[in-house]
């Protein structure tokens, strides 16, 4: 539910420099010979959220020698991960304008690897899998609130009577008919995940339960983001065995190897291999993270932002180059180099990098004397494709009030499908977060602390967004009509993130794997890109990628035709492996 996971990714290329735009004798010679160098000289990484940060904090322990330039638009680093305190009669509140907990699954292997580098562990506030906030989730509808069944319930009959009971689970009978339902025409390569769901199981349950989920995760809609890039496993079952349960059991049932298993892409598989392997954690980190459900630091998720940054600002290969915008990449002539060219910018907007505009358009910024261009040997690039996927902007909207306990649900917080009618959400909220279970121990005053979630697909065809005021005004009505709480908050803010979550919709695998090919031949490999658009949306999955890009830099390398997106570029089958277990514990 959280804005980049709670409840979880570029075109054809430039060509050439100018020729009004001669090189130096000498700079030819350097860059001709770039090519037989053991590391790069130069390495210039586009964007300074977190997966820029932590990009430049791996590739800089590889490459101790090389200079390092940091290009972020903002004039603050750290993208969407932003906490501030707030000052209230009798101490302090923390807001978290973005994502606000994270999740130890194995992905999240290089996350806590990291916050153990950063010496972070005495800083981690843990939500134990008992808590609440772990095993109450709830969904709204159709005009109250559902709390949904958990393993932990030991029973878990009443609580699937009660959604059966106020129509939220209707169509859940469709999972055991799941076994008979007609294979998918072997011409369809992908679908939305509302027409999967409701071709395999019914269309109610994507729309009252899919819907919500993704909400919470993507702000998306189902009827436009792809199943197989969101559903993977379930789409090759499918494919491969003509039911997903069935091909769940048939794995399981038909192989001698005693673990359950699963279905695993290759490169999916063998990278969290490495993760085991590679990434140490403490015992007593591992420890902790077995047994929790979700962690945090006392001064909000920013606390690993402003370390990695401090790190990073300590360490005299970098430069930060904040406000400035990237205009376009150029390949240099006659050498491997790779010319970045920016200016000046203003825009607090995140802005989106065309890889591969037309030669004219390169053409014509050659005189254009407002712009600097600077030759590096590899770029590092978490900036946005415009024509990959589209992105939906989304509101938060944090609200304190004085008095504790408001709140008449304990637990994480719920989400609102799309099934829900017009008269029930006429805001377009898509989830509320019970941020005062959610993670304990950041404020120092009692009280009940909410953020309400805005936008997102229901704000597709918006010219205009909501003001604060406005946004303010819709997330206290929200409150009001579904969980009674009618006070006046004494602390608030509105945050409004522009094209903050990339939407991964059908077709999506395509476009990734022509986008691939086109900037590995027109970079030859020293483009390199990560980040939410390529590597999926939270800020676990940015790191993981960000890991994986740098550990494929070694050994040389980086004068590979790699553009890190070997996943996409993998012609190998999924196979039937072992289902990995996180093994924190493991020094």
């Amino acid at each position: 539910m959280r804005l980049k996971r709670h409840v979880a990714l570029v075109e054809s290329a430039l060509t050439h420099v100018s020729s009004s735009r001669p090189l130096l004798c000498s700079q030819c010679s350097r860059r001709r010979h770039a090519s037989s160098k053991a590391d790069p000289d130069k390495i210039a990484i586009l964007g300074g959220g977190v997966s820029g940060l932590a990009s430049a904090y791996y590739v800089a322990k590889d490459f101790p020698n090389s200079k390092i330039t940091i290009f972020e638009g903002k004039e603050r680093l750290g993208g969407w991960i932003q906490s501030k305190k707030f000052d209230v009669s009798g101490g302090e509140v923390l807001f978290e304008y973005g994502p606000r907990t994270l999740r130890p699954v194995i992905g999240a292997r290089p996350t806590v690897a990291l916050v153990q580098d950063l010496d972070l562990a005495e800083e981690v506030l843990y939500t134990s899998k008992d808590a609440p906030a772990a095993t109450n989730r709830y969904i709204y509808y159709p005009d109250r609130i559902n709390r949904l069944p958990h393993p932990k319930d030991g029973n878990m009959l009443p609580a699937v009577f009660k959604c059966v009971q106020s129509g939220l689970f209707a169509g859940i009978w469709g999972v055991a008919a799941e076994l008979w339902r007609p294979r998918r025409p072997l011409n369809v390569t992908d679908e939305s995940v509302g027409s999967f769901i409701s071709r395999r199981v019914d269309k109610r349950i994507a729309q009252n339960m899919a819907s919500a989920v993704l909400h919470g995760i993507y702000a998306g809609d189902i009827w436009q983001l792809s199943a197989k890039t969101l559903f993977p496993v379930p789409w090759q079952l499918e494919g491969m065995y003509g039911s997903v349960v069935s091909g769940y059991f048939n794995i399981n049932a038909n192989d001698p190897r005693s673990e359950t298993l699963s279905l695993f892409h290759p490169t999916d598989y063998e990278d969290a291999r490495a993760m085991d392997v590679e990434l140490k954690v403490d015992e007593k980190l591992g420890k902790d993270m077995s047994a929790a459900s979700t962690f945090s630091f006392k001064n909000g998720l920013q606390t690993l932002m402003t370390k990695l940054e401090g790190r990073i600002r300590g360490n005299k290969q970098f430069e930060i180059k904040t406000g400035t915008a990237i205009h376009s990449l150029n390949k240099i002539t006659g050498s491997e180099q790779v010319e970045v060219v920016s200016s000046s910018s203003k825009d607090t907007k995140s802005q989106p990098l065309d890889y591969t505009p037309p030669t004219t358009t390169t053409s014509s910024q050659a005189d254009d004397p407002s712009l600097n261009r600077q030759p590096f040997d590899l770029v590092i690039s978490t900036l946005p494709a415009p024509k990959l996927t589209p992105t939906v902007t989304v509101q938060v909207v944090n609200l304190y009030f004085p008095t504790p306990n408001l709140i008449p649900h304990k637990g994480f917080g719920y989400l609102i499908p799309e099934s829900v009618p017009f008269e029930q959400n006429p805001e377009r909220a898509l989830g509320v977060i019970f941020d005062s279970d959610a993670i304990q121990g950041q404020d120092s005053v009692n009280g009940t602390k909410v953020t309400v979630m805005m936008g997102g697909r229901w704000w597709d065809d918006w010219v205009e967004y909501p003001s604060e005021e406005e946004g303010l005004e819709n997330a206290r009505s929200v409150l009001a009509r579904h969980l009674g709480i009618r006070e006046e908050p004494l602390a608030w803010n509105v945050s409004t993130n522009y094209n903050a979550i990339p939407q991964y919709t059908v077709g999506f695998e395509d476009r990734l794997k022509r986008f691939a090919e086109e900037l590995g031949q027109r970079f030859h490999g020293r483009v390199r890109v990560v980040g939410n658009q390529f590597n999926g949306v939270g800020v676990n999955d940015c790191i993981r990628g960000a890991w994986s890009m740098a550990r494929g830099l070694k050994n040389g390398g980086w004068k590979g035709r790699s553009v890190g997106l070997d996943r996409v570029l993998d012609p190998r089958p999924w196979s039937v492996e072992p289902v990995l277990r996180s093994t924190w514990s493991k020094a």
